[in-house]
């Protein structure tokens, strides 16, 4: 992703910004407040001197911890209550320990699209809140009781920018179900929402990603560009004049 965010920034839109990313591929908040990580990424602040520190995170925290939570008799609801209780937390400690590294540094928290269209990746969803697919929920409103709580992935990035000046909190959703023609979907930015019923299209969110990494083929067409356009539009092209002078994906 970090070569689609500088192809977009550099390429399309004539920025002069360099990227460094330092993610750790299948992370967990938890990972990243180890003493180890955490002493890495002040390092990495202080050696590059980042304008903004953009981070994906909770993602990888569902899936390493929602079956298991499922498996103890706990609602979709109270999973997610889980989840955001471990997460949020940590992040608070990520972000902390940036802004303590370079006091001006703009933290961005990237929230998820909606994924999982790809060929076979019901399987994926049906792992993380098998609640969802249960007598409890009526039948066909499990992609509906799905996307309910991964959105609160969203609105926990929401809370914490209004408890920390320098974060600044970043939407896509709806980005690629708007690009793959579903009517019911919004990238209106006084009227954004999601088409909750459908996942995003199959050939944005590929199977070969894992089912929730946007897709590389295709070009302006790919799950990727999808994001970082819709990337540049709520934030960027708010954000940049073109002159600054470095950025951290993280």
């Amino acid at each position: 992703m970090s070569r689609f965010f500088q192809q977009k920034l550099n390429d399309e839109k004539g920025c002069g910004i360099t990227s460094k990313c330092i993610a750790i591929p299948g992370s967990t908040s938890n990972t990243w407040t180890t003493k180890a990580v955490l002493a890495s990424l002040t390092l990495a602040v202080k050696t590059y001197q980042p304008d903004y520190v953009w981070m994906t995170l909770v993602g990888n925290d569902a899936l390493d911890q929602m079956p298991e939570c499922a498996k103890t008799g706990k609602s979709e609801s109270e999973c997610a209550d889980q989840l955001l209780g471990t997460a949020l937390p940590n992040i608070y400690q990520i972000v902390d320990t940036i802004h303590a590294a370079k006091a001006d540094t703009r933290v961005t928290g990237f929230g998820y699209d909606t994924m999982f269209g790809g060929l076979g990746c019901s399987l994926v969803t049906h792992d993380v809140f098998p609640q969802c697919w249960s007598d409890s929920v009526p039948k066909g409103q499990g992609n509906r009781c799905f996307n309910t709580q991964m959105i609160r992935i969203q609105e926990g990035w929401d809370w914490i920018a209004g408890n920390r000046s320098f974060v600044d909190p970043v939407t896509i959703m709806g980005a690629t179900q708007v690009a793959g023609g579903d009517k019911k979907a919004s990238t209106d930015p006084d009227n954004r929402y999601i088409d909750m019923d459908k996942m995003g299209p199959a050939k944005y969110w590929p199977d070969y990603l894992g089912c929730f990494h946007p897709g590389i083929k295709g070009g302006d067409d790919s799950g990727a560009m999808v994001v970082m356009e819709e990337f540049y539009k709520v934030y960027w092209s708010q954000q940049l004049t073109c002159s600054a002078t470095g950025s951290i994906a993280v």
